[in-house]
């Protein structure tokens, strides 16, 4: 049996295809995998820093709230004077504040979330029941009116997460 050389020409250029197309299917199976952990490092990346910023701001609340203390205790029993109640006005106003810069940092996170930047297994396994005190805490009540609250990322998270399980 004798083969032709077109017909050999047209094995090899088959055989070339098909290990052509082997060799592009892998390096895309391959492309997909580094894809995957390139999104992985990214998102722990980013739950990293809210991670930070939260612990931050909630670390900048608790040494307001220490100092404020000796303020507080001195403003109940009437025993406070001008100077201090004036000081204490001040630790107040950067009290609110920090709390603002919190509830900042954990609407963000929940932005993150709803635009699939962070691993949501995760997410809603380390932040469930601090988004759900936040959203349910009575002297934070102002900040979360379903109406008027800026923090809709928070709130929608809270409804997702509590209302429908």
């Amino acid at each position: 049996m004798e083969i032709s050389t077109s017909d050999a020409i047209a094995s090899a250029s088959l055989l070339v295809s098909l290990g052509a197309a082997f060799f592009a299917k892998l390096s895309s199976k391959k492309a997909n995998q580094i894809a995957q952990e390139n999104l992985k490092l990214q998102h722990g990346m980013v739950e990293l820093e809210i991670s930070q910023s939260i612990e931050n701001a909630k670390s900048k609340i608790n040494e307001i709230s220490i100092i404020m203390v000796p303020f507080i205790s001195k403003e109940r029993l009437n025993k406070i004077t001008k100077e201090e109640s004036e000081t204490l006005d001040l630790y107040r106003k950067n009290f609110n504040a920090a709390t603002q810069t919190l509830i900042n940092y954990y609407d963000a996170a929940c932005s993150k979330y709803i635009d699939e930047k962070v691993d949501k297994v995760r997410f809603k396994k380390t932040y469930k029941n601090e988004i759900r005190k936040l959203v349910e805490n009575e002297d934070l009540k102002e900040y979360f009116n379903p109406l008027t609250s800026p923090y809709k990322p928070i709130l929608n998270i809270y409804s997702e997460w509590e209302h429908l399980e």
